[in-house]
C-alpha cells in the first residue's frame, strides 16, 4: 500500500478506531457471546422456516413495506446525523493532528476525504449491528431483496457524514473554531431531545383533544396512488433502495457520492481559511457591567462568580437543562381535559416528577460549582470560612432551579391546588440532593465534567445514596399527593437514614476539595 494515499490514510483511521474499541473493557467478550448466541438462534430458524421459505415469493414491493422502510430510514438518518456531528468534531478538532497533516506534502483533498470516509465507515459499521440481523433474517425467509439495506445504509452514512461536515464548517465560519465545537455538541444533544418530543407528539395531540383523525384524512390523498408522495414515487428512493430496486440503489449511491465530493471540495477550499480567520481574528470583549464587577457584599459577588462560570460553559448548561424538555409532554398530558381524564392530579405530578427532575438538575449544577472549581487553593487561602464558601456554592446551584420551576407552582396556585405540599417536597428534594452531591464532590476539570471513564466522579456508595435519595423523594411526593400520610412519613424516615449514612461515609472519606 502506497504511503500518503487515500487507502493508506483510511487504514490509519480504522486502526485508531479499532484501538479505541479495544480499550473498552469487556467489548471482545460481549462480541464473542453475541456471535455464539446468533449461531445458536439462526441454525434452528433455518430449519423452522423451511416451509415459509418455499412458499414465500416477493415479486413486487407492497405499499406498507415501503412506509415501514421510510420510517426506518428517517430514524436511521436522524441517529446517524447525530453520530456524524459528534464524530466530525473529534475528527476536525479534538484529534489535534489536522494542522500537521495539512502542512505536509499530501494533498489536502486526500486528507479531508480520509477523515470524511473514516467517519462514514465508523457509522456504517456501527449500523451493522442492526443491518446484519435484518440481512440474516432475509436469507432465512428467502427474501434476498432485503439485502439492499447494505447499499441503502452505505448511502445513508455518506450523506449524513457529508452534511455533518458541512454544518461543522459553517459553524466554524460563523462562531469560530472553539465555539463551533461547543455548539455542535449542544446541537447533537438537542436533536436527541427533539426526537423524543416528536415521538410523544401523538400522545400530546390526543391529550389536548386535537382531531388527529381529521388531520390524517386531510393528508391521506397526498399519499394515495398516483400522487407525488405515493409509495411508488421516486422521492422515496432511499427507502426503496432497501429492497434492492436497481434504480433506487443507483440514485442512492450517486446522490451520496455527490454529497461526499461536494463536502470534500468545500472542506479543501474553505476549512483552513475559516479556521485561521476564527483563530487569528480578535474579538472585542464587552466589559462587564459595573453592577457585576463591583458588588456590595461577599455573597453577591460569589454568586455572580458561580453563575458566570456556568454561563460560560454552554455545553455543560445544555447537558444540565436539556432534561427540562422531557417534562413538557408529561406536563401537557397531566393538564389535559377534565378532571376525570387526568392520569394524576397536578399536585401529585409536581411533587413526584418535578421533584425528581429538579433534584437531578441541582445535582448537576452542584457538580459544576463545587467539583469544577479551578482554584481551590486560592479559596482556601482567602479570609472567608470554608463553610460559608460551600453554602454560597449550594445557593448558586439551588437558586436557578428554584426560579426555573417557579412557574409550575404559580400554575398550581392559579388552579387552586395544594401548592404548598408540592413546594415543600420540591424544596426538600433539591436541597437534600445538593448537600449529598456536595459531600460526594471530587475535583474534576470542566472539560471532563460529563465524560465517563475519564475522571473519578466520586465515591460509588455515596453515588448510590444520591440515586436512592432522588427515588425516595419521588415516592414521598407521590404518596403525599395521593394523601397517604403514613407511607410519606416512612419515606421521610428513609431519607433521614440515607442522609445519616451519607454524612458518616463522607466523614470517613474526608473532603478532597481543598476549601
Amino acid at each position: 500500500m502506497n504511503v500518503a494515499t487515500l487507502p493508506w490514510l483510511l487504514r490509519h483511521e480504522l486502526h485508531l478506531w479499532w484501538r479505541e474499541l479495544n480499550s473498552k473493557p469487556g467489548l471482545k467478550t460481549w462480541g464473542i457471546v453475541l456471535g455464539f448466541l446468533s449461531l445458536v438462534v439462526l441454525v434452528p430458524l433455518w430449519f423452522a422456516l423451511t416451509e415459509i421459505r418455499q412458499t414465500l415469493s416477493v415479486s413486487s414491493i407492497p405499499a406498507p413495506a415501503i412506509w415501514v422502510a421510510v420510517t426506518v430510514w428517517l430514524i436511521g438518518f436522524f441517529i446517524a446525523f447525530t453520530q456524524a456531528m459528534s464524530q466530525s468534531v473529534v475528527a476536525l478538532f479534538e484529534r489535534g493532528d489536522l494542522d500537521l497533516l495539512v502542512s505536509s506534502p499530501m494533498s489536502s483533498k486526500v486528507i479531508f476525504a480520509s477523515r470524511l470516509l473514516g467517519v462514514a465507515l465508523k457509522i456504517f459499521l456501527s449500523d451493522c449491528l442492526f443491518i446484519i440481523p435484518i440481512s440474516l433474517l432475509a436469507l432465512l425467509l428467502g427474501v434476498p431483496q432485503l439485502l439492499g439495506v447494505y447499499p441503502a445504509f452505505i448511502g445513508l452514512a455518506l450523506a449524513t457524514t457529508s452534511l455533518a461536515m458541512l454544518l461543522t464548517l459553517w459553524l466554524v465560519r460563523w462562531l469560530g473554531a472553539r465555539r463551533a465545537r461547543t455548539w455542535s455538541q449542544i446541537l447533537t444533544a438537542s436533536l436527541t431531545a427533539l426526537l423524543f418530543l416528536l415521538s410523544q407528539l401523538p400522545n400530546v395531540l390526543r391529550s389536548i383533544d386535537v382531531p388527529t383523525a381529521g388531520i390524517g384524512e386531510q393528508l391521506r390523498p397526498l399519499f394515495s396512488p398516483g400522487n407525488p408522495l405515493s409509495a411508488e414515487s421516486i422521492i422515496w428512493f432511499p427507502a426503496r433502495a432497501m429492497f434492492f430496486e436497481p434504480v433506487s440503489v443507483l440514485l442512492t449511491l450517486l446522490v451520496s457520492a455527490g454529497l461526499t465530493w461536494l463536502a470534500v471540495d468545500v472542506l479543501h477550499h474553505s476549512f483552513i481559511t475559516g479556521t485561521q480567520e476564527s483563530m487569528t481574528h480578535k474579538r472585542k470583549q464587552r466589559r462587564p457591567q459595573a453592577s457585576v464587577r463591583f458588588t456590595s457584599g461577599f455573597h453577591q459577588m460569589a454568586l455572580f462568580k458561580e453563575w458566570r462560570i456556568i454561563w460560560r460553559n454552554p455545553y455543560l448548561l445544555s447537558q444540565t437543562f436539556l432534561q427540562m424538555l422531557f417534562l413538557i409532554p408529561a406536563l401537557i398530558i397531566v393538564l389535559r381535559g377534565s378532571q376525570e381524564q387526568m392520569l394524576a392530579s397536578l399536585t401529585t405530578f409536581v411533587a413526584t416528577v418535578v421533584s425528581i427532575v429538579g433534584s437531578a438538575l441541582v445535582s448537576s449544577l452542584t457538580r459544576i460549582c463545587v467539583s469544577g472549581e479551578e482554584a481551590p487553593d486560592l479559596l482556601k487561602a482567602s479570609p472567608v470560612q470554608g463553610t460559608t464558601l460551600r453554602q454560597v456554592k449550594l445557593l448558586a446551584a439551588l437558586i436557578p432551579v428554584w426560579i426555573l420551576f417557579s412557574p409550575i407552582f404559580i400554575i398550581l396556585l392559579a388552579k387552586g391546588e395544594p401548592w404548598w405540599l408540592a413546594l415543600l417536597v420540591f424544596l426538600g428534594a433539591t436541597s437534600c440532593n445538593a448537600i449529598l452531591r456536595l459531600w460526594n464532590s471530587h475535583p474534576v476539570p470542566l472539560a471532563n465534567m460529563f465524560k465517563r471513564h475519564k475522571e473519578r466522579q466520586g465515591d460509588v456508595i455515596l453515588g448510590m445514596l444520591e440515586v436512592a435519595s432522588v427515588m425516595t423523594w419521588g415516592f414521598l411526593g407521590f404518596q403525599a399527593g395521593q394523601g397517604h400520610i403514613g407511607l410519606a412519613a416512612i419515606a421521610l424516615a428513609v431519607i433521614g437514614g440515607l442522609i445519616a449514612i451519607a454524612y458518616w461515609r463522607s466523614r470517613q472519606l474526608g473532603s478532597s476539595l481543598g476549601f
